[in-house]
């Protein structure tokens, strides 16, 4: 009979991944282990509002951003913080963007050139993939 104590770690995580458990902990004579899930795109559904988002004035030149890999888009640096950018917002070459979760990993979208935002066009917490289409801006 197989008992807490004689599993091992790997085991854990996949229990933990295959259960419906948001947050877990175990603590035994030889470890201690706590695990937390993130909440995930469709769990989050209808918790995020859509960004807003206003079409480019006519004659408007505007380039879009678009993803750099495949992965989780995310406005804000952590669930209650404010957004890295918003419509209108202007940004300097090398400044945050938005982050794009991939395999576990935060990975922060920087702008190669200054520029201000007309648009965001991904759903914040929704799956995007290669070369999708993020934001357009007006270069500065």
């Amino acid at each position: 009979m197989k008992t807490i104590e004689s599993l091992d770690i790997e085991s854990l995580f996949t229990l933990f991944e295959e259960s419906s458990l948001s947050e877990f902990e175990l603590a035994t004579e030889h470890y201690e282990v706590k695990m937390k899930r993130t909440p995930t795109a469709e769990a989050a559904k209808g918790t995020v509002p859509a960004p807003e988002t206003k079409p480019a004035e006519p004659g408007e030149e505007v380039e879009v951003i678009t993803s750099p890999i495949v992965g989780t888009f995310y406005l804000t640096p952590a669930p209650d913080a404010p957004p890295y950018v918003a419509i209108g917002s202007t940004v300097g070459k090398g400044d945050v963007l938005c982050t794009i979760e991939a395999m576990k990993l935060m990975n922060q979208l920087e702008a190669e050139f200054a520029c201000q935002i007309v648009r965001v066009l991904a759903k914040p917490e929704a799956m995007v993939e290669f070369g999708a289409p993020l934001f357009e801006v007006k270069r500065l």
